[in-house]
């Protein structure tokens, strides 16, 4: 049986939901002051960079998907930029999703659905746009994610995808290395009395695949006019591409 990496361990598929279903229930709580603390404030300009990349002509009676969407920060703003749309935060943990209803404008047109990316509960050829902000890497099967996501969307939709990934400058590396495992675990156990939690987050950095081999992935999986968009040094790629 195939394993997944849970940051440097190896378990079952399983056992790797589980694990991941855990991981959000622990963070929960105080995820949105450990983005700050963690990025030093950093993923607030990721994520304007983020939006800013989607251009959509027509503004009105759009579908949007936001997968693993959790506390709402991505479905605010692309409600803000294109507000006659409808978004659908699907995101797997309650916990998640919970904090997300008590932060988000109730007059906002966004939908919470506890729902897995793997089997995304919306119809085929139904969407303008998916996006998954820092998320993919914790899919189960990320193939199988990315089939699902170019299924539900309509031909010619954008698929947006943000990512960490490694710095490719050498005293960056060290810097970024140094602060991941010395700072961010120990920031986790004083916020969330959860440094475990932390220290998966970190490690499954690096196991997620360089940026040529998920662009390999997009393209295996039958999407085109793919780009990638370096940020901070390389430490975030946002991926972008379209349904054949």
């Amino acid at each position: 049986m195939k394993k997944n990496d849970f940051g440097y361990k190896q378990v079952n598929k399983k056992e790797h939901y589980d694990l991941i279903q855990n991981i959000f229930t622990n963070v929960a709580s105080n995820y949105d002051l450990m983005n700050d603390l963690m990025s030093l404030g950093l993923h607030r300009s990721w994520k304007k960079e983020f939006i800013s990349m989607i251009d959509i002509a027509n503004k009105d009676n759009l579908s949007f998907v936001d997968l693993a969407g959790g506390t709402g920060d991505i479905a605010e703003k692309l409600s803000d930029k294109y507000p006659n749309s409808t978004i659908r935060i699907i995101d797997k943990n309650i916990d998640m999703i919970n904090g997300g209803i008590n932060k988000i404008n109730s007059l906002k047109k966004i939908q919470f659905i506890c729902g897995d990316g793997e089997n995304i509960p919306i119809s085929d050829n139904s969407t303008d746009l998916v996006t998954v902000s820092f998320g993919i890497r914790n899919m189960t099967d990320r193939n199988k994610c990315l089939k699902e996501c170019y299924r539900i969307l309509k031909p010619n939709g954008i698929f947006l995808c943000m990512e960490f990934s490694m710095p490719e400058n050498y005293t960056l590396r060290n810097l970024y290395d140094a602060w991941s495992f010395l700072v961010i675990p120990k920031l986790g156990k004083l916020i969330n009395k959860s440094e475990k939690s932390y220290q998966y987050l970190v490690e499954s950095i690096r196991t997620f695949p360089r940026p040529k081999e998920f662009v390999e992935m997009l393209k295996q999986n039958n999407f085109n006019k793919t780009s990638i968009r370096q940020l901070s040094g390389n430490i975030v790629c946002i991926y972008k591409c379209r349904k054949s």
